[in-house]
């Protein structure tokens, strides 16, 4: 006769019995039984520096010797804990890729959606430099929306910079700096960083990409960093140094930042030499084609950007630049530069229209400066020159006379 074994879960039902509860006692020896171990394994992976263990060493001996100080350490006071693991965990729980959306009240509920989402897309890792993008460029829209005074002050408060920045860096971004190879990114971003004051995050993005210029030259995938990427990069943070939400200021901000560049650039390698040849360039036509609408900058800092322009070759800008001193402005570089060039009034219709534009700009500037010093050498065959552009571009069909806008005391726009 064959006697069945009897089942191992009624066996267990048996022998076995559930633990008892712990009162409350237990459960706080247990709790910090667990908590000491957990620490002492972190401390173990996270243990405190040279530097660190130095200190903290002089500090209990300092406070041996001398009376109690009166306020806590400088860590609590700031709310930075001492402990390695503390400032871990600190990392960990700050991480804005573990971060949940929250309700701002002291936002408008469309900006605060546009965080949710941006925070949503983060935690989720579906966040790109592309939504990035579109995230940055939607707060400021809502901005604009909300009010189109002091822009750049809001943008500031808004704190959308630092929220990228801070993905940017929790995601490993920022180490290669492939995403400023978006260069709407990098418009923007730049903006947001001037205006919430972290400009020397910037600034730190244009040191390291100098650094690789000569590996940049060679780059040719787009989503990664390449010459263009440094070009775009300088001329955004260049262009930055003069913006305001005040009335318009004048170039000398933007002048400081173009000779800061051009330090860290190098100059013997053909991608620091484009990138700063670029921002100059951009510089010289808002100092000559938009002169009117910004106040004169300082003399010492106008020479100083021409000189840095003097071994880029380009004669044109030289020549406009030389019409727009803030003190004394002078027509002879412009006048030799159209004489060598008679027939540029018959090939302007063929040149490209930035191209177009300047030359148009240098001929009005020179013919509006020969007439009011009264060159009568000069001023003939350059108002000529200037009549047969104008023939030659059908200027006409503006209804604009431009004998009387050269001789009106409202300034001419110079724009096609």
């Amino acid at each position: 006769m064959v006697v069945r074994t009897p089942a191992l879960g009624s066996m267990r039902r048996g022998l076995l019995h559930q633990p008892l509860p712990l009162n409350r006692r237990e459960s706080q020896q247990l709790l910090e039984s667990i908590t000491s171990s957990f620490r002492k394994n972190l401390d173990q992976e996270h243990p405190w520096g040279a530097d660190e263990t130095s200190t903290d060493t002089s500090a209990s001996s300092t406070s041996d010797s001398a009376e109690p100080p009166c306020e806590p350490p400088c860590e609590l006071r700031c709310g930075f804990p001492p402990r390695p693991v503390d400032r871990h965990l600190r990392a960990i729980l700050t991480n804005p890729l573990f971060a949940q959306p929250r309700d701002d009240t002291s936002t408008p509920a469309i900006r605060n959606k546009a965080y949710g989402v941006f925070d949503m897309a983060v935690a989720r890792g579906l966040m790109t430099p592309r939504r990035a993008v579109g995230f940055l460029a939607t707060v400021r829209s809502q901005l604009v929306a909300e009010s189109p005074d002091n822009i750049r002050r809001r943008m500031g408060a808004s704190g959308a910079g630092l929220r990228v920045l801070q993905w940017l860096r929790a995601s490993g971004l920022e180490k290669d700096l492939n995403f400023l190879g978006n260069h709407p990114f990098v418009k923007l971003m730049v903006a947001f960083l001037y205006a919430e004051g972290l400009q020397d995050v910037a600034w730190g993005w244009l040191a390291q990409l100098a650094a690789r210029a000569a590996e940049l030259e060679f780059e040719n995938n787009p989503d990664k960093a390449n010459a263009m990427t440094l070009s775009k990069l300088t001329s955004a943070i260049i262009r930055e140094n003069s913006e305001s939400d005040s009335s318009p200021v004048s170039l000398d901000g933007s002048f400081v930042a173009l000779e800061r560049a051009s330090s860290m650039l190098p100059r013997e390698n053909r991608v620091g030499r484009a990138a700063v040849k670029n921002a100059w360039a951009g510089l010289s036509w808002a100092s000559t084609v938009n002169a009117l609408e910004r106040p004169k900058p300082s003399v010492q800092r106008f020479e100083r950007f021409v000189d840095i322009g003097r071994p880029l070759n380009l004669p044109l800008d030289l020549a406009h630049l030389d019409l727009h001193h803030p003190t004394t402005p002078t027509h002879s570089a412009a006048v030799e530069y159209l004489r060598l060039r008679q027939e540029i009034a018959n090939d302007i219709s063929d040149m490209k229209p930035h191209i177009r534009q300047r030359v148009l700009c240098l001929v009005l500037d020179a013919a509006e400066k020969l007439t009011r010093t009264r060159q009568s050498a000069e001023a003939p065959w350059v108002e000529r020159m200037r009549i047969a552009i104008c023939e030659k571009l059908n200027l006409d069909i503006l209804n604009i006379r431009i004998e009387d806008s050269l001789n009106s005391v409202t300034p001419l726009r110079k724009s096609l």
